[in-house]
């Protein structure tokens, strides 16, 4: 048993080895990885807080994965219709905890090609406080043109984005008792906001549409004397007139 110590200096020289190579190793990997390139999104040029991200904002870089950030994103959808929070400098890695939504932004309520138009009314023009944002109203005029008054449809199926400074998303659920309000502003085309515009200080009023009545009735304006003319007679309801065919 004298080569004993010797077998025992042996066995610990070589576990040594192994651990010392071990160690090596995973100091390798570890380094390998922070240096391994990551591809994200940085900003192609300076962007204001307060936008919504599109492709042409951002562009793909490699960067090495120590260098990244934590909350670097890799997407463009990982952020989608949220706000810049703050600015972000041309180069800057693109990170999601600068992006927010904002409940007050009327911007996101909109579709593309479609402006925000704000009316006055009064609780009878806003239907007695009783208009919701998302709801759809129809717009009525009181015209005079060639010294005739004319009443009309002047658009149909409008939807409300805001009313007073009350977005859909900041509707409280089940609340019982309407807040007052004294405008109401409207998801309309540019082409239907320069008609507003052109009616503004005629006499306006909204009607409250079901919620899924999206139906286009076509009616012709009518002057005084033809709405005069239809006073006394009435139109049976869709229900009269089915129990009178019965």
């Amino acid at each position: 048993m004298k080569n004993k110590p010797a077998l025992i200096a042996l066995i610990v020289g070589l576990a040594a080895g192994l651990l010392a190579f071990f160690l090596l190793f995973q100091k390798t990997s570890e380094i390998d990885k922070k240096t391994t390139p990551i591809e994200i999104l940085v900003a192609a040029r300076y962007i204001p807080a307060g936008n919504i991200l599109t492709a042409d904002m951002v562009q793909k870089k490699s960067v090495p994965e120590s260098y990244v950030s934590p909350s670097a994103i890799q997407n463009i959808k990982e952020v989608s219709n949220l706000l810049t929070l703050v600015p972000i400098s041309a180069g800057e890695q693109i990170l999601s905890n600068k992006f927010g939504y904002s409940g007050n932004s009327l911007a996101l309520n909109l579709n593309n090609g479609l402006r925000a138009y704000t009316l006055e009314v009064n609780e009878t023009s806003g239907v007695s406080d009783l208009i919701h944002p998302g709801n759809h109203v129809d717009i009525m005029a009181k015209i005079t043109s060639n010294k005739r008054l004319i009443t009309s449809f002047v658009f149909q199926n409008i939807e409300v984005l805001a009313t007073g400074q009350k977005l859909a998303q900041n509707e409280q659920k089940n609340s019982t008792s309407p807040e007052s309000y004294s405008t109401v502003t409207l998801a309309v085309t540019p082409d239907q906001a320069e008609t507003l515009m052109y009616l503004d200080g005629q006499p306006i009023r909204l009607l409250l549409r079901a919620p899924n009545d999206d139906e286009i009735v076509s009616i012709s304006a009518k002057s005084d004397s033809e709405v005069i003319s239809k006073i006394g007679h009435f139109t049976p309801s869709n229900k009269a007139a089915s129990e009178k065919e019965k």
